[in-house]
């Protein structure tokens, strides 16, 4: 009867340290609902912006090294822009200006391209997009794709053209 009761003042003693320890484990450090620990947040990476060839052919010519083109918050790269022929009120030559190109809708295409200020700045949506997975290499052609002033809305001409990405 002895042992009995030593041995059962033995596991209640042992189960006591074990609680206190989890409590005391519990409060330097949340846990889940699980009874886990949280994790630590990973530091921040620094930002790697990716350089690219940005390439126009057609009614819109252009080609250059970008980096960090085209997150939908920004940055807007610089980028110059040949127009060889006028596109509504915007008569044909070289323009320096800001561009930004990404996936639209179904498999399309947005090119926008402006000058500060709404002087000068169109936005062309469609085209027909096809990406090489291996060569990372993406093409979208252009055909007759109506052209709008970015800040208006106003129709300014049809362009065809042809837009070529890859990695630089």
């Amino acid at each position: 009867m002895r042992k009995k009761l030593i041995t059962k003042l033995g596991i209640l003693g042992l189960a006591a340290i074990f609680l206190l320890s989890m409590a005391s484990y519990s409060t330097d450090q949340e846990v889940t609902s699980q009874g886990k620990p949280v994790k630590p947040d990973k530091p921040d990476k620094p930002g790697k912006l990716k350089a690219e060839w940005i390439q126009f052919t057609g009614d819109l010519v252009g080609a250059q090294e970008v980096v960090g083109c085209c997150p939908n918050a920004g940055p807007f790269p610089e980028y110059t822009m040949t127009l060889p022929k006028d596109v509504g009120h915007i008569p044909a030559g070289t323009y320096n200006g800001n561009l930004f190109i990404n996936g639209w809708g179904d498999r399309q295409y947005k090119v926008q391209f402006w000058i500060e200020g709404c002087d000068f700045a169109f936005e062309i949506r469609g085209g027909v997009f096809d990406f090489n997975k291996w060569t990372r290499v993406s093409t979208v052609i252009f055909t007759d794709v109506l052209c709008e002033d970015f800040c208006t809305g106003q129709p300014l001409a049809e362009l065809t053209f042809t837009l070529v990405r890859h990695p630089y």
